[in-house]
C-alpha cells in the first residue's frame, strides 16, 4: 500500500532547460508534505541545490558534455552544429525526431544505473522525469511504481515514451529491468489550444522557475520608452558564444527603445564590442520578474523562456539557433505571440515591428489567459496524491 506521505523521485537531464520545469511541481509536492529527491548529474546538482531540493549524482564522472556536444569543436563549428540539429528536429514536426531520439537516449544510457539504483534504494512512490529523459521509466519500471512525464514545451507526442523504449535496452538488461513501460501519466504545461501533436495528459499551468536573482532597482522604475529584454538563454551563450546577438545588438542601436542585456554568468557580453547607449548589460535575472517592466522579449528560442514570456503575455522576436528552437520559433508565429527572425537578419524594421502591436503579436493576451486559468502545480500534486495507481484515474 501506498505511504503517506508519498516518496517522489524526480529525475532529469542535468540541463536547466529540462530540471527547471520541474521544480515547481517538487516545490508543490513538498509543500504538500511527501519527501523528493533529485536523481541529476553535473550542473543539475548545482540547479537543484540552489532550487532548495535535496539531489543524488547518478552518473559521477560520466561524459555527459561530450554527448551533448560540448567541447568538440570551435564556437563557430558547434554554432553550425547546433542550426543543423535544430532544423532537422524542426523538420520533423510534433514527432521527435531520430537525431532527438539518439541524443537523449545516449545521455539516459549514461545516467540509468545510476537512476535505478537510486530508485532502489529510495524506493518512491512516484517517479516523475523530464519528457526527454527515458532514464526515469526505467527507475519506474525497476520499483515497479508509475512514472509521470513532465512536459517543457508546446509538444506532445502520444508513441513517445515506447519510441524511447529501444535506446534502453542496454541499460535494462544491464540492470534485470523488464524493457516494458510502467504505468504512466503526462503532463502537458500548456493549454490544448496552444499544444502541438497528439496524445492525451493532465493540463498544468506552467509556473517559470529561472532561478533565483535579484531585482535591481533600475529595472523596477517606470521607463520613458518600451523597454526590451535580450536573452540567449544559458546553453547557446556556454556552447556558441554571443556572436548570434551582433545584429541585434547594432538595430537596437538605431530603434527608440532601451534593451537589457541579460546573458547570465556563461558568456562576457564585452566580446560584442562598445554597446549602443541604449543597451544596458545586466547579467543573471530572474526572467518572470524582469519581464513584467518589458514591452516585448528578444530571445533564442529555448522553451523556458518561450513558456515563460508567453505565460506573461509579451511579446516575442525569436532568434532560433539549434535544438528545439526552431519549432518553438514556427509555434510563436502560428499563435501570433511574436515574430522569428534568422540571428543574422534582425534590422531596426525588425524590432520597430516587434514592437508595433500589430497582427503578428496580437495573440499574446489571449494565450497569458489561457494559460493561467490551468491548474497550478498545487493541484496536481494533490491529485498525484490521492490515487494508488494510476490505472485508478486513467
Amino acid at each position: 500500500m501506498r505511504r503517506v506521505p508519498m516518496r517522489v523521485l524526480v529525475t532529469s537531464p542535468p540541463g536547466a532547460g529540462h530540471l527547471f520545469p520541474t521544480v515547481p511541481l517538487a516545490w508543490a509536492l513538498r509543500a504538500a508534505g511527501h519527501d523528493v529527491l533529485v536523481g541529476t548529474a553535473a550542473e543539475g546538482l548545482t540547479g537543484a541545490a540552489n532550487a532548495g531540493l535535496p539531489a543524488v549524482d547518478v552518473a559521477p564522472g560520466a561524459p555527459i558534455g561530450a554527448a551533448f556536444g560540448a567541447g568538440t569543436g570551435s564556437p563557430a563549428e558547434l554554432a553550425d552544429r547546433m542550426r543543423r540539429r535544430g532544423q532537422a528536429i524542426a523538420a520533423a514536426g510534433s514527432r521527435a525526431d531520430p537525431l532527438l531520439l539518439e541524443l537523449f537516449g545516449r545521455v539516459s544510457d549514461l545516467m540509468a544505473d545510476g537512476t535505478v539504483a537510486l530508485a532502489r534504494w529510495w524506493r518512491p512512490d512516484l517517479v516523475v522525469h523530464s519528457r526527454l529523459h527515458p532514464a526515469g521509466l526505467l527507475a519506474a519500471r525497476a520499483v515497479r511504481v508509475p512514472a509521470v512525464e513532465h512536459g517543457f514545451n508546446l509538444v506532445r507526442e502520444e508513441q513517445l515514451a515506447a519510441r524511447f523504449l529501444p535506446y534502453l535496452a542496454a541499460a535494462a538488461n544491464r540492470n534485470g529491468v523488464p524493457l516494458e513501460l510502467p504505468d504512466r501519466v503526462v503532463l502537458h504545461l500548456a493549454p490544448a489550444e496552444l499544444m502541438v501533436g497528439d496524445g492525451d495528459g493532465w493540463p498544468m499551468r506552467y509556473l517559470p522557475y529561472n532561478a533565483g536573482g535579484t531585482l535591481p532597482d533600475w529595472l523596477r522604475q517606470p521607463a520613458a520608452r518600451p523597454r526590451v529584454l535580450i536573452t540567449l538563454g544559458t546553453v547557446v551563450p556556454a556552447l556558441a558564444g554571443l556572436a548570434g546577438l551582433r545584429r541585434t545588438i547594432d538595430a537596437a542601436g538605431h530603434t527608440d527603445a532601451d534593451f537589457v542585456l541579460a546573458v547570465g554568468a556563461a558568456a562576457d557580453p564585452t566580446v560584442l564590442g562598445p554597446l549602443p547607449g541604449n543597451v544596458r548589460p545586466a547579467g543573471w535575472l530572474p526572467l518572470r520578474q524582469a519581464l513584467a517592466g518589458c514591452a516585448a522579449v528578444v530571445h533564442h528560442g529555448g522553451s523556458g523562456t518561450m513558456m515563460t514570456a508567453l505565460g506573461a503575455g509579451v511579446p516575442q522576436l525569436v532568434l532560433p539557433h539549434g535544438a528545439d528552437q526552431f519549432g518553438n520559433a514556427d509555434l510563436v508565429v502560428r499563435h501570433r505571440l511574436g515574430l522569428r527572425c534568422d540571428p543574422a537578419g534582425v534590422t531596426p524594421q525588425t524590432l520597430a515591428e516587434l514592437l508595433s502591436g500589430g497582427p503578428a503579436t496580437s495573440g499574446g493576451p489571449a494565450a497569458a489567459a489561457l494559460m493561467a486559468a490551468l491548474p497550478p502545480p498545487a493541484e496536481i500534486a494533490a491529485r498525484l496524491a490521492t490515487v494508488g495507481t494510476l490505472a485508478e484515474v486513467l
